[in-house]
């Protein structure tokens, strides 16, 4: 049985996902961040040394990070399933995006989690609309996050994984 190692409000939300998408059955393992700080809890030290999440564990097995872990899932349990095959071009063009995820494109997704908070945030009235204006500047992206959000596997991995900040449109 997986079991995922699972810090709320963390990267861990797309490891659920991804398993939601294959029908793979699995156990949370739920580890809750310090409210003032947001750290994750010493518990999570047991599990990966750094105290980071995603982590998963099964046959003896422990796999950290999201991409590693996206890649031993699809491997294992894709069936073929949501990857192309390997040495193809298709698979060269879906590990391209799949690390692009994980690297480039995390940085601007950061950005809108942290400008949505100061959006919200007591604030000189004349910054608002920069940080309004910042969001609006990406709907490609705005409408890719949609339809993500809309897939049942995702709600379902965000009913069992809780909420998470970057599930807000």
């Amino acid at each position: 049985m997986i079991i995922v190692h699972h810090l709320n409000n963390s990267r861990s939300q797309r490891v659920l996902w991804l398993l939601e998408e294959l029908g793979v059955p699995y156990e949370i393992q739920k580890y809750e961040r310090d409210a003032k700080t947001m750290l994750a809890p010493p518990s999570l030290l047991k599990v990966h040394p750094l105290g980071k999440s995603p982590v998963i564990t099964e046959d003896g097995v422990t796999i950290a990070e999201s991409g590693a872990i996206i890649e031993y899932l699809l491997e294992r349990h894709g069936g073929g399933r949501l990857a192309p095959s390997p040495g193809t071009p298709e698979r060269l063009r879906f590990s391209y995006w799949l690390h692009f995820a994980e690297g480039s494109a995390m940085s601007p997704l950061l950005m809108k989690l942290v400008f949505d908070k100061i959006e919200t945030s007591p604030m000189p009235f004349f910054v608002k609309p920069i940080a309004r204006g910042i969001d609006a500047s990406r709907p490609k992206l705005m409408t890719f996050l949609k339809k993500i959000h809309a897939r049942p596997a995702y709600r379902k991995a965000l009913e069992r994984g809780g909420p998470y900040s970057f599930a807000n449109d």
